[in-house]
């Protein structure tokens, strides 16, 4: 008698765990892409002076001299972000392997959301320094805010398939169980500019401001889940 009771006891536990199995959902692991094409709204520029000189202090001088003057000319333009870059120095050899003298090169970099004030510091510097590089594209604060807009348009995008999904399993119920939301880096722009790698004139003539046309860029956002249909 004894042993018939627990035997009840045990299929009175186990019985409640049957309908839920059978009731089970789908689960789906689904993922969503959603872009908007955007004007570029702002630039990044690096600029560079590379001297030879036969002596290391008289190069420095140069340079130092060089990079000074530039921040100076910056100053004036408030709307543009300056920033130093690369400052390299080496020794130039001879044929024959004996050190004749030695080369260095000065980065700065600019950004700015002004094309207007960018263009024209450019061409204030360019009468001294290289251009090296010029890239256009959206600015963070901008692509935050766009990314942002995506997210209910993305989410959409991921229900849309799961209730077609659904559809053809005659499950018409869905629950979201697992979301992940994040932005797609797009490839970096190519530069639309890049000087040779040639010595700076410091006596170069007027140079005309330079007419960009900045383009645009695309900003992607990516969502991901686990979605249950039943």
């Amino acid at each position: 008698m004894r042993s018939f009771v627990l035997g009840s006891l045990l299929l009175a536990t186990l019985t409640p765990a049957l309908p839920a199995l059978a009731d089970s959902g789908t689960l789906l692991n689904l993922s969503a892409n959603v872009q908007r094409e955007l004007p570029n709204d702002e630039i990044n520029a690096s600029l560079y002076v590379q001297e030879r000189q036969a002596q290391p202090a008289v190069l420095a001088d140069h340079l130092n001299k060089a990079l000074a003057r530039a921040r100076s000319e910056s100053g004036a333009f408030k709307q543009v972000e300056f920033s130093s870059g690369n400052y390299n120095s080496w020794p130039d050899y001879s044929r024959d392997g004996k050190i004749q003298g030695w080369q260095g090169r000065a980065q700065i970099h600019l950004k700015s959301r002004d094309f207007t004030a960018a263009a024209e510091l450019v061409a204030r510097l360019q009468k001294f320094m290289l251009l090296e590089n010029v890239q256009f594209g959206v600015a963070d604060s901008t692509r935050r805010q766009v990314e942002s807009s995506l997210i209910p348009e993305a989410i959409s995008a991921l229900q849309a398939q799961a209730a077609a999904a659904g559809k053809a399993l005659g499950r018409n119920s869905q629950q979201v169980l697992e979301l992940n939301i994040g932005n797609v880096q797009a490839p970096p722009p190519m530069p639309m500019l890049r000087a040779k790698a040639m010595m700076a004139d410091t006596a170069a003539a007027e140079v005309a401001t330079p007419d960009w046309q900045p383009g645009n860029s695309q900003v992607q956002l990516n969502v991901s889940g686990r979605i249950e249909l039943r």
